[in-house]
């Protein structure tokens, strides 16, 4: 079969979207604290923004046990918008469950749907049976439970979504912020879980049908409305103060969209990425997530006024041209107060050891018109049931990904990190954007041993074969 050569579409934001302007009761949050003052206390726990916490019914401090149940219910988005969604404890998202380091964390989870679902626990480095791949384990039976069980081993922001028909599960709701903290990090005032998303709806503001359009399955399915932590069209801000720090926890949950970030209004830092908290902190105009990926930022309130976190999107004006709009994602109102700005301090963090390249390999991602439509491949293989690679636990590996289409792919490797070579994206991944005819290197770390999916997560493409595995061996 011949591929085929396409482009990447420019996406119409419909006035629906015009302000995505996201509070603590916009997106039921918790309400923001009280304002500081002049000294910040001692906190063991950092108090945190962005939607309701799962309830831990366990009183050991070192276990956190929730329960997770999915159902659908009719969710407001804002606007007089109300839809049919899929939740966990009713919530869109679903409750954001937090933990530390070394932490058990242990989930009951009951599947109130019609059709069968496993839970993702995307970026955690945990045995493959907790994984939620469905090659391992199997689907959780309509009105059946399942327990996952495991330790968090690092630091970071993660978040989990189904992996049986996700591209219909996650748009319709099923996902959620994960966030394992590190005792040891400094105290920030305020820490903000900021999940961005967007949705396609039809122009009477129900949710369109799922493939249907071509184009759908071949650059994934592009929202017309963007959201925060679920909401959009809500004129809600946080709040702050001059000389407040917080630490934004951005993830891109969404479909397709890689979402262009950036800050309006306030100095920051990206202080981590997907695999936790980075040795140098750094200073960037923009921040590109890909769908999956999550960053960590450091902000700091200097001035009196609006602070904004921006998505910078494509549309078309009245005459049909492309142009870029910046819509804001997250509006905090800064005001002035007589306190001194809040200092943050992080202890020394090593760089990644150097290890040698044990193996080099390659990953080749097209597409063909197969017997019963498109067909999205990796190595000319779709929907692979048999291991891409085996490699030895502890083995470093060279991975080339060469994209031969025009399609971007943020390409996902579970229960492993690696680093991105040759560009200018510091720390420890487990998401990279590929983008159109292009190559990217990644240095894999295979220290989990299991059997690992290995795909592209917009999840149209997965659903149309963009999907296989890898299995490490554990060392003898």
């Amino acid at each position: 079969m011949k591929p085929m050569s396409v482009r990447r579409p420019s996406v119409l934001i419909p006035s629906i979207a015009a302000a995505l302007l996201l509070g603590s009761t916009a997106c039921g949050a918790e309400p923001t604290p009280e304002l500081p003052g002049g000294d910040t206390p001692e906190v063991l726990a950092p108090v945190v923004w962005g939607g309701e916490v799962a309830k831990d019914v366990d009183p050991d401090p070192d276990v956190v046990e929730v329960w997770l149940t999915s159902e659908e219910k009719e969710i407001d988005l804002g606007g007089g918008t109300v839809l049919p969604m899929l939740t966990y404890n009713g919530l869109y998202p679903g409750p954001r469950i937090e933990a530390k380091v070394g932490d058990e964390v242990v989930v009951h989870f009951v599947n109130g749907l019609r059709e069968p679902q496993t839970i993702h626990w995307h970026g955690l480095r945990i045995s493959d049976q907790m994984d939620g791949s469905p090659r391992i384990q199997s689907p959780v039976e309509p009105g059946d439970s399942f327990e996952y069980r495991f330790v968090v081993p690092e630091a970071g922001t993660f978040w989990y979504h189904p992996h049986v028909r996700s591209n219909v599960a996650v748009e319709r709701g099923l996902q959620g912020a994960l966030v394992v903290h590190d005792p040891a990090d400094p105290h920030f005032d305020l820490e903000r879980v900021i999940v961005v998303d967007d949705l396609l709806l039809n122009a009477d503001g129900t949710l369109a049908s799922f493939f249907g359009s071509h184009m759908e399955g071949m650059h994934g399915r592009w929202g017309n409305v963007l959201l925060t932590n679920g909401r959009f069209s809500e004129l809600a801000t946080g709040e702050a103060v001059v000389g407040q720090a917080e630490r934004w926890r951005i993830v891109n949950t969404a479909n397709a969209r890689t979402m262009s970030l950036s800050v309006e209004g306030a100095d920051f830092w990206v202080v981590g990425t997907d695999g936790g908290r980075l040795p140098t902190p750094y200073r960037s105009s923009r921040i590109t997530v890909a769908v999956g990926q999550r960053y960590d930022l450091e902000v700091h309130y200097d001035a009196v006024g609006e602070v904004r976190l921006y998505n910078h999107v494509l549309s078309s004006d009245a005459q049909g041209n492309t142009v870029e709009l910046a819509l804001p994602n997250l509006v905090v109102d800064v005001v002035d107060t007589a306190r001194a700005p809040t200092e943050i301090v992080w202890a020394p963090k090593d760089a990644l050891p150097e290890r040698s390249v044990d193996r080099s390999e390659e990953l080749v991602f097209d597409a063909v018109q197969g017997a019963n439509g498109l067909e999205w491949r990796i190595n000319g293989v779709s929907h692979g049931m048999e291991p891409l690679f085996t490699f030895a636990e502890g083995e470093t590996v060279e991975l080339l990904l060469r994209n031969t289409l025009g399609p971007e792919h943020p390409f996902h490797l579970h229960g492993q990190f690696f680093a991105i070579a040759g560009t200018a994206q510091p720390g420890l991944k487990d998401t990279v954007l590929v983008p159109g005819m292009s190559d990217v290197r990644i240095t894999a770390f295979m220290d989990n041993p299991g059997r690992w999916m290995a795909h592209c997560h917009i999840l149209e493409h997965a659903e149309l074969g963009m999907m296989s595995e890898i299995v490490v061996t554990p060392a003898p």
